[in-house]
């Protein structure tokens, strides 16, 4: 099985809303988050933030701390692999105009019940979801 590392990329609207970045896969276009394979010498979180730099443009803390793990049926590449994919919560600061994957890529901005409904794999929904209510539990978790 192989492994990989994702943010879970979020902010805090101006009135306390829970919004999720999302980003297309590159070869079906299915909404997935910034995931990616592990880098020799980097922890699972940095890959995380390095991933989501690259394929979304997005900056901010990635947390160390584990939400989860789904698996997922890989289409590109290593296709019918099953890989394992650990999460980690990043609070979205801001998303920059020029990055890595941009042209490959498309990048939006969804409330929470959106992104839930679009995501290609119900237990990332689930995921999500159960990060979203945690924030929920304790708004002030979050950084403007």
């Amino acid at each position: 099985m192989l492994q990989q590392f994702a943010a879970l990329p979020v902010r805090i609207s101006a009135d306390g809303a829970i919004e999720v970045y999302l980003v297309t896969s590159r070869g079906s276009g299915r909404w997935i988050i910034p995931k990616g394979n592990p880098i020799r010498g980097l922890a699972p979180h940095d890959v995380a933030a390095r991933e989501a730099r690259e394929e979304a443009g997005l900056v901010g803390p990635v947390l160390p701390r584990l939400l989860g793990s789904f698996d997922f049926q890989r289409a590109r590449g290593v296709a019918g692999k099953t890989c394992l994919i650990d999460v980690y919560p990043m609070h979205v600061e801001r998303q920059l105009k020029r990055f890595p994957e941009k042209r490959e890529r498309t990048v939006r901005l969804f409330d929470l019940g959106t992104a839930l409904a679009i995501v290609s794999s119900r237990p990332l929904a689930e995921l999500i979801e159960r990060y979203a209510m945690e924030l929920n539990a304790q708004p002030l978790a979050v950084g403007t």
